[in-house]
């Protein structure tokens, strides 16, 4: 008789460990994929913004309010906003103070990719005579 092997509860063990590790690499791999998707996402985002600022900025005038859908870039669409720029300055006494310089706006940009992945804003200023 031969009474080499493995017994019950050592085959149990080593398969609960062989488990739990396919279980974190599969984890693991599925993290790396979502990862990858943000990513494409994310230039995509950078893309399409791009392409709507030189458009605006080829006619000479960025729109003060608008929204559509972004040419070449299937299922995304975009608003855009403008508003007086009001900022907050703290003095050397502490007093807070509003400023609000006349000759600039500030624009807000928003991206919104298909499906349900998270909106894009890009915020910046720029002078009140380049908006229409």
């Amino acid at each position: 008789m031969c009474t080499r092997g493995f017994t019950l509860m050592e085959v149990l063990v080593a398969t609960a460990i062989t488990g739990m590790a396919l279980g974190v690499i599969l984890s693991l791999l599925a993290q790396g994929h979502r990862q990858a998707y943000r990513g494409d996402i994310s230039r995509m985002a950078a893309e399409a913004s791009v392409n709507l600022l030189d458009r605006w900025q080829s006619k000479g005038k960025f729109p003060s309010s608008e929204q559509g859908d972004i040419e070449d870039f299937s299922g995304w669409t975009y608003s855009i906003e403008s508003r007086p720029l009001v900022t907050h300055v703290t003095l050397p006494s502490g007093q807070t103070r509003q400023v609000e310089p006349e000759e600039l706006v500030e624009i807000d940009l928003t991206l919104n990719p298909p499906g349900n992945a998270k909106k894009f804003k890009l915020a910046f200023w720029i002078p009140r005579s380049s908006v229409e």
